[in-house]
C-alpha cells in the first residue's frame, strides 16, 4: 500500500470525523461547565461551604476550556496547512 493515492471521499470522511470530534469535545466542556457553575449554585442555595465546588470550579472549567481552545487550535491549523491535491 506504499502507493496508494487516497480519494477525494476518504478526505472528506477524515475531516468530518475530525470536526464531529472536535464539535464533541466542544459539547462535553460546555456541559461540564454548566454543570459545575449549578453545583456551585446548588451550594451558595443550601448554605452548604462553597469551597469544594468552588476548588473544582475554578480548577476544571479553565482547564477544559485551554484543552477545547489547544484542540480546535491545532485542527484549524492542520487545516489550514495541508497540501492540495
Amino acid at each position: 500500500m506504499a502507493g496508494r493515492k487516497w480519494k477525494s471521499r476518504d478526505h472528506d470522511t477524515i475531516f468530518i470525523m475530525q470536526l464531529m470530534m472536535v464539535a464533541l469535545f466542544w459539547v462535553f466542556v460546555a456541559g461540564l461547565t454548566i454543570w459545575l457553575l449549578n453545583l456551585l449554585q446548588l451550594a451558595i442555595e443550601l448554605n452548604d461551604v462553597p469551597g469544594f465546588p468552588m476548588a473544582i470550579s475554578l480548577v476544571a472549567i479553565p482547564v477544559f476550556w485551554t484543552l477545547a481552545s489547544v484542540l480546535t487550535y491545532v485542527f484549524v491549523g492542520l487545516r489550514r496547512n495541508r497540501i492540495p491535491d
